[in-house]
């Protein structure tokens, strides 16, 4: 697989962007989030965390998500994505209707399962709406 990780990154910054929650995994910040990037493989790297607790956060490596929602945690391989959509439903049955208090994403993948992914709201949000989208154009 062919290393997109820059790509994702400026995606992330240039259409959104880091939020009080979610940052761009860098050296200076790396050892805040050791805890959760014990999880990654040998030749993974992690690129953009949202961290609300350690029940509740998500992570976009250069070959995986691993999103954490109440625990329950779900991994997904980008080359597996092939839509991305806003969760409509889940927002509007909570009663979310402002599109920039929107926080979570729908994950379809190869194999016809579906993913609620969890995010931070505004400029994360969107940002990483944005590098998903890039994801399945591309796979």
């Amino acid at each position: 697989m062919n290393d997109k990780s820059l790509i994702y990154i400026s995606i992330f910054k240039r259409k959104g962007g880091e939020g009080l929650n979610t940052k761009v995994i860098n050296n200076n910040n790396k050892n805040c989030y050791i805890h959760l990037l014990n999880e990654l493989r040998e030749n993974e790297k992690p690129l953009i965390v949202y961290y609300k607790n350690t029940l509740n956060y998500f992570i976009l490596t250069n070959f995986r998500i691993i999103n954490c929602y109440s625990g329950n945690q779900c991994i997904i391989n980008l080359n597996d994505i092939i839509e991305v959509q806003l969760a409509l439903k889940e927002e509007f049955n909570d009663r979310v209707m402002d599109k920039e208090k929107f926080t979570r994403l729908k994950i379809k993948t190869k194999s016809n399962d579906y993913f609620i992914l969890n995010l931070e709201e505004g400029k994360p949000y969107q940002g990483l709406y944005q590098v998903l989208h890039f994801i399945v154009m591309n796979n």
